[in-house]
């Protein structure tokens, strides 16, 4: 009996301490130290997303680098702009405002849209194919896709606190609310770092990008909210540092 009685009180003890150690990592004190330790991380002046080959691939930049990557780890970069894309006007080898990929012919190639102020240009690792050019309104974020029904490039963008619709051709000026999103949290309705939108599994899904967090979401469902510190660590260093 008092054997069966001291491994009770261990399984409490344990349980016990369990407990307390979830508590305690869910407290305000833990967040706020969990924010703490990601104050120092710079956030990115442009990210965006594209599958290539069915694998998801992420590009960012930050002040005069960008870096490409999958979940798993870095593919090439950090590394300055200007290295890998010597023929880009001076001003887009640094403080980029917003950066869109999609995938351009049989060779998927990357075909890029960075804009930056009042300004856009669309260009492939082998040169520029438009630009740069006005537009009418500068961007925190942009997108292009490859439309799932044509395979025409589309964009979408914000500005703020609100969003455009989709478009391709001329770009448009944001006009529709971002708080229209109801389900996402307050501090994505406006000011964003940058969006995402792809397509997978027949559905759209985009990603908005602020600070340290990423929030992905597709119809009115949120898919996920996450600490980009914590998604993609071996990218600290770089941000530290940025």
């Amino acid at each position: 009996m008092r054997k069966e009685h001291d491994r009770s009180m261990s399984r409490r003890w344990r349980l016990t301490a369990l407990l307390t150690a979830v508590i305690a990592a869910f407290s305000p004190a833990a967040a706020q130290q969990a924010h703490a330790s990601a104050a120092g991380l710079r956030g990115f002046d442009a990210v965006t997303t594209v599958n290539e080959r069915n694998v998801w691939k992420h590009m960012a930049l930050i002040g005069d680098q960008y870096a490409i990557y999958t979940d798993r780890g870095l593919i090439e970069g950090p590394a300055p702009i200007r290295q890998k894309w010597p023929f880009l006007p001076e001003q887009f080898t640094h403080d980029v405002d917003s950066a869109g990929v999609a995938i351009s012919g049989p060779g998927f190639r990357w075909r890029h849209t960075w804009t930056k102020g009042n300004q856009a240009i669309t260009f492939e690792d082998t040169g520029i194919v438009n630009g740069p050019f006005f537009i009418p309104s500068p961007y925190d974020g942009l997108s292009d896709f490859n439309d799932p029904i044509d395979g025409r490039i589309r964009h979408y963008g914000v500005r703020g606190g609100l969003a455009t619709f989709l478009f391709d051709g001329a770009f448009e000026t944001p006009s529709r609310p971002l708080a229209n999103d109801t389900f996402l949290p307050a501090r994505f309705h406006s000011d964003l770092d940058d969006i995402s939108l792809e397509w997978e599994q027949n559905r759209s899904k985009i990603s908005y990008y602020k600070g340290n967090e990423r929030v992905i979401f597709t119809g009115n469902q949120i898919v996920e909210l996450v600490a980009l510190d914590a998604k993609w660590p071996f990218l600290n260093a770089w941000r530290s540092a940025a």
